[in-house]
C-alpha cells in the first residue's frame, strides 16, 4: 500500500500575542516535515480560531492538522513522533497548570462526567484515552469530513455551559462516531504556568512554597548556598 506523504497544517489559536514569548522559541525549533504550513489565527474565541485553521487546512489539502496552544512548549521531535503513530487523533502529554497538576487526559466517561487519567508506573508509548486537550494534538483532516460545522464549539457541555471546554465537547462528538483518541506518553510537553513563590517557616524548617494560581501549595525545602564555590557547582 502506498501511503500519502503527510502535509501538515500547524495551527496556533491565539489572541493578539502569545502568553509568553518563549513559546515562539520552541515553535521555531520544532522539526517540521517538508511541505508543512503554519497558521496563527487571532481572536478571543479559541473555537472560532480553531475552526478557521481547519477550514484553511481543508482548503490547502492538508492531510493533518497539528493544534498547538500558545502556552504549550514542545520537544523538537514532537510532530515527527505523533505522525509516526498513524492514528486519527493523538495528543502529546502535558499537565494541568494548577495543583495537583494532573495529566490533561481522561480515562472514563459517564453521564456524570470524566475521571482523570493517572500515569501508571512503567506505562509509556501510545495509549487509548477517552478525552484530552487540544493544546498539542495531531488530527487527520479526514476526521472533520465526518463532522458537522462548527467543528469546534463553546458551551457544549450541559454541566459547564458557562465554560469553554471546546476540547472535551469535540472529543465527545468524535467518540460517538467511533474515532479513537490516543496519547503518546513519550511526547512530553511543558505547560507555561503562573507561579507564586512564597517563603514558609514550618516546624523549624524554611521552605519554598510553590503556589500555582492560588489553588494549592507544594512545599520544597529551601536551599541555602553558603559559598560562591558551591553556587558554581
Amino acid at each position: 500500500m502506498v501511503h500519502q506523504k503527510p502535509k501538515v497544517m500547524i495551527g496556533v489559536p491565539t489572541s493578539d500575542m502569545a502568553r509568553q514569548a518563549i513559546f515562539y522559541d520552541y515553535l521555531g525549533i520544532l522539526i517540521k516535515p517538508e511541505g508543512t504550513i503554519e497558521s496563527k489565527c487571532h481572536g478571543q474565541s479559541p473555537a472560532r480560531n480553531r475552526n478557521m485553521i481547519i477550514d484553511q487546512a481543508i482548503e490547502h489539502n492538508c492531510t493533518h492538522i497539528f493544534f498547538i496552544d500558545d502556552d504549550v512548549l514542545l520537544p523538537p521531535d514532537a510532530l515527527l513522533k505523533l505522525l509516526e503513530s498513524d492514528v486519527d487523533m493523538v495528543t502529546g502529554l502535558y499537565l494541568m497548570r494548577t495543583y495537583p497538576h494532573s495529566p490533561i487526559l481522561f480515562a472514563e466517561h459517564s453521564p456524570e462526567g470524566f475521571r482523570w487519567a493517572q500515569l501508571s508506573p512503567g506505562c509509556t508509548g501510545l495509549v487509548k484515552v477517552e478525552s484530552g486537550g487540544l493544546g498539542c494534538c495531531l488530527i487527520k483532516t479526514s476526521v472533520f469530513y465526518k463532522l458537522e460545522k462548527p467543528y469546534i464549539r463553546l458551551g457544549e457541555l450541559k454541566s459547564e455551559q458557562d465554560h469553554w471546554c471546546d476540547d472535551v465537547g469535540f472529543f465527545n462528538r468524535t467518540r460517538k462516531i467511533g474515532i479513537q483518541l490516543y496519547c503518546d506518553l513519550d511526547v512530553q510537553c511543558g505547560h507555561i504556568a503562573s507561579t507564586i513563590l512564597r517563603p514558609v517557616y514550618q516546624d523549624g524548617v524554611w521552605y519554598t512554597a510553590y503556589d500555582t494560581q492560588g489553588s494549592g501549595m507544594t512545599l520544597t525545602p529551601q536551599l541555602f548556598v553558603p559559598t560562591p564555590e558551591v553556587m558554581v557547582k
